[in-house]
C-alpha cells in the first residue's frame, strides 16, 4: 500500500511539474521582440510577433543581457527607475515616457497623439499605457526616453 502511495505522489509531482513548465512556455517566454537601439536615455523594441507586454519583452531583453532595468510594482503597474544604468534626475524634472506607434487594438485605444517622439522618420504617440499593460503587436515599435515635464 505504501509504494502504491509513493507511486501516486511521485506522479502527481511530474504531473504539476510539467504543467508549470507548459504554463510557463505560453507566457512572457512566447515574447519576440528586437532590440533596435539602446543607450543611457533611449531603449527602442520592436515586436516581432503578437503577445505579452512590453515589461515582457523588456525582461527578455534583460535576461538575454542586452538591456538593463530596475523599478518596482506599484497600485498602477510597473514603474521604471533606471534604465541602462541611467535614473532621471528629478531636478531637471526628468522621467522616463514611453512612446509607441500602436494606436488602438483589440477595441483599445494604446496611445495619445498629445505628444509624439519622432523616431528615424516615424512618428511615435505616447503610450496611455505603462509598459506593464502596453501589449506587445507584431510589427509595431516600443519606446523608453527620457523626458522633462
Amino acid at each position: 500500500m505504501k509504494n502504491t502511495h509513493k507511486l501516486a505522489a511521485f506522479f502527481a509531482a511530474a504531473l504539476a511539474a510539467f504543467a508549470g513548465f507548459v504554463f510557463s512556455a505560453c507566457t512572457d517566454n512566447d515574447v519576440h521582440a528586437t532590440l533596435l537601439e539602446s543607450s543611457e536615455t533611449l531603449v527602442v523594441i520592436q515586436a516581432d510577433a503578437t503577445g505579452g507586454s512590453m515589461q515582457d519583452a523588456m525582461a527578455k531583453l534583460k535576461e538575454a543581457g542586452q538591456i538593463t532595468y530596475e523599478g518596482s510594482e506599484s497600485e498602477y503597474g510597473f514603474y521604471i527607475t533606471s534604465v541602462n544604468g541611467y535614473t532621471p534626475d528629478a531636478s531637471k524634472n526628468e522621467f522616463w515616457a514611453v512612446y509607441t506607434t500602436l494606436g488602438e487594438y483589440e477595441g483599445v485605444t494604446y496611445s495619445s497623439a498629445e505628444y509624439t517622439y519622432n523616431y528615424k522618420g516615424t512618428s511615435c504617440a505616447s503610450a496611455s499605457y505603462g509598459i506593464s499593460g502596453l501589449p506587445m503587436v507584431e510589427g509595431y515599435l516600443y519606446i523608453l526616453t527620457i523626458s522633462t515635464m
